[in-house]
């Protein structure tokens, strides 16, 4: 198993940590500069959902009132006027279309596999070793070899011209990178063990101001149909220093 390791900075088209929506934390008050991952994400490393959200369904709501107004507009059908019923004949086909789109949706979100990480080490240190375990359900078929990133990211602040002068933003790069490529193990995928060795010379985790340091572990799984894809937080710190 061969571990590349890159330590070019380049662009990660994703939000930065900033952006992500992040729940409630777990411990209150102030932050333990000697353990800051008590306080500073509400880590569950028996269990990590994955750190990007799958998009939601904002735009539910929206094709659900354009049907209800279909069907208002269906009320037109007592109407003796010829071209109100070829409207409605065509506002119909469009709601067809719409409902059709929704009932995929709906299939595709039951049948996409729920990922989660659960983290043997907790927390890692740098120099050290990060472990856990990719958990898929349901279990997955694999085809082929499953791509695995470890990273640390660092959101900067970048200027960019605008009309009037600059304006800036949180951008996030990678600073460093390991890639796994596994066999599948087996016929049919439920669990992956994983297991990093961690450089010393690195940032840890720092999720205390906008530019924050993290680290992510990022897997790429070639299944029949769309690849399963899950990034998720890594609880990867700086040892304290006594």
């Amino acid at each position: 198993m061969s571990i590349q390791e890159s330590r070019q900075r380049y662009l990660l088209y994703v939000p930065p940590r900033a952006a992500v929506p992040v729940p409630k934390r777990r411990a209150q008050g102030a932050a333990d500069p000697q353990r800051p991952w008590v306080s500073d994400y509400p880590w569950r490393p028996e269990g990590m959902d994955p750190d990007y959200p799958a998009a939601s369904g904002s735009s539910w709501p929206g094709r659900l009132a354009v049907l209800g107004l279909i069907g208002l507009c269906n009320l037109a059908l007592l109407s003796d006027q010829t071209w109100l019923l070829i409207l409605v004949l065509v506002l119909d086909l469009v709601g067809v279309l719409i409902l059709f789109e929704l009932i995929l949706k709906v299939v595709h979100w039951l049948r996409h596999p729920r990922t989660r990480m659960r983290w043997t080490t907790f927390p890692a240190f740098l120099g050290g070793r990060l472990e856990g375990t990719f958990t898929v359900r349901p279990g997955q078929h694999v085809m082929t070899s499953i791509q695995v990133r470890l990273r640390c990211v660092r959101d900067e602040r970048v200027e960019h011209p605008a009309q009037e002068g600059t304006t800036s933003a949180l951008e996030p790069y990678v600073i460093y990178e390991q890639s796994l490529e596994l066999p599948p193990p087996g016929d049919t995928l439920d669990e992956l063990p994983l297991a990093f060795d961690l450089p010393a010379d690195l940032p840890g985790t720092d999720l205390g101001q906008d530019e924050a340091t993290y680290w992510q572990v990022a897997l790429r799984i070639p299944v029949p149909g769309p690849d399963v894809e899950a990034v998720f937080l890594a609880p990867v710190y700086e040892k304290a220093r006594t």
